[in-house]
């Protein structure tokens, strides 16, 4: 693809027929859910469905949708994160997210060195977004039944 003032600029004083042109102009698709505008395509993840198209419109809808972090750019967006939200939903029914101060507070990591998934725990550094656990135990079965393959695409966003 050539955008227009590049074409203006190596083709210079040419004339257009302006009808021909339409039909090879392709709006510029947006970079992010950010600068959406009325007509684009966008993803969001549903309770019934799981991923849906929809037309933005900038209404109440798509704005809720929007700020709820539920809007994607494409089908692969939206249900890569619907994988993710279905691991941390996992993680959840054993752990929790509040910290507790001056206790055990267990949680997944993943070692980029060694390439492994692990379980560590603090009781005074707290990490934003993190689930805790209570014990080694209960983290232990979250990446069980996650599955450590899961959890490095999903959770820490490996790529391999």
């Amino acid at each position: 693809m050539i955008k227009l003032n590049e074409i203006q600029a190596k083709y210079g004083e040419y004339l257009v027929d302006e009808e021909k042109l339409k039909d090879l102009l392709v709006k510029p698709k947006p970079k992010t859910v950010w600068d959406l505008k009325d007509g684009d395509e966008y993803w969001h993840i549903s309770t019934i469905n799981n991923n849906n198209y929809a037309t933005w419109n900038g209404n109440a809808w798509d704005l809720a949708i929007r700020e709820n972090g539920n809007a994607f750019l494409t089908y692969d967006e939206a249900k890569f994160e619907l994988e993710r939200r279905k691991c941390e939903a996992i993680m959840l029914k054993y752990g929790r997210r509040l910290f507790k101060y001056k206790q055990n507070n267990f949680f997944i990591k993943y070692d980029h060195r060694n390439d492994c998934i692990g379980i560590e725990y603090w009781i005074e550094i707290q990490y934003q977004g993190t689930i805790y656990f209570d014990s080694e135990e209960l983290a232990q079965k979250a990446i069980d039944e996650i599955g450590e393959e899961r959890l490095k695409k999903y959770v820490f966003r490996v790529e391999e």
